[in-house]
């Protein structure tokens, strides 16, 4: 079966933000450019139940079709933000963390996004990979997650 071809290698972004401010224990999904944008006196000041959505990675597979074929592997940075209250414990054993990231995982592990038509926007489901380190800044805990999913496109005719 050939993959949905699209113009548009991001074609699925506007569905996994709304994938995502579905999920239960999410209060906001936000957009940032990286990781290094959140806290500590950078740009953005990170917000409590918030997940911030981070394009980290576009990396072309294998190509068919004599080159005129192409997908491309997309990777998105999920991180979610938990204000960390109590500074003497520990942030991940307080109350909603370990629930709102694993809602966070089953909604994102295996999601397919389709258009209003039914028509796939990717040429796999997203699956889960190695995420960034979880890192703690200012009195937030930062706690990633990492997707990929593959999209393709076709060459234009000559």
């Amino acid at each position: 079966m050939k993959p949905a071809w699209h113009d548009n290698f991001l074609i699925c972004y506007d569905a996994l933000l709304k994938r995502l401010a579905d999920v239960p224990g999410v209060a906001k999904v936000i957009e940032a450019r990286n990781m290094g944008e959140l806290g500590d006196g950078r740009k953005i000041v990170p917000l409590d139940n918030v997940v911030y959505v981070i394009l980290d990675a576009m990396t072309p597979t294998t190509s068919n079709g004599g080159g005129r074929e192409q997908t491309v592997e997309i990777g998105f940075s999920l991180i979610l933000v938990k204000r960390d209250y109590t500074p003497s414990r520990v942030p991940y054993r307080a109350a909603g963390v370990g629930e709102t990231w694993t809602a966070i995982t089953r909604a994102i592990q295996g999601f397919d996004p389709q258009d209003t038509a039914g028509r796939a926007l990717t040429a796999s489901p997203f699956v889960q990979r190695a995420a960034l380190p979880i890192d703690y800044r200012d009195g937030d805990a930062l706690f990633p997650l990492r997707f990929v999913t593959t999209v393709a496109s076709l060459g234009d005719a000559n």
